[in-house]
């Protein structure tokens, strides 16, 4: 698979019987984070698409925006995009200061 230039290289056990994929055995095993310009584009393309939402787009405490998806084996995957959001400083102060 190739994206943004870059090669991301997929594939499966030698021995399919060994291999345990999310789906059969009934929990995640993994989760990807991808960078995306877009998160709300690619979120309406991904549910265009068919793809599996477990979490709809949504701006996080930390200042990103992101929606999570499960593929046909159910790995988790987790798009985000980083908000160009100024948040003010704590009026809290470290006990030490």
């Amino acid at each position: 698979m190739k994206w943004a230039g870059t090669v991301i290289m997929m594939g499966h056990p030698d021995r399919p019987l060994h291999y345990r994929n999310p789906k059969r055995i009934g929990h995640t095993t993994q989760s990807l984070v991808i960078v995306v310009d877009d998160v709300d584009g690619h979120f309406a393309r991904a549910k265009r698409a068919g793809a599996e939402i477990l979490e709809a787009p949504n701006d996080t405490e930390y200042g990103h925006r992101r929606y999570r998806a499960s593929d046909r084996e159910g790995h988790e995957w987790c798009f985000t995009q980083e908000l160009d959001v100024r948040r003010p400083k704590s009026k809290r102060r470290a006990s030490w200061q």
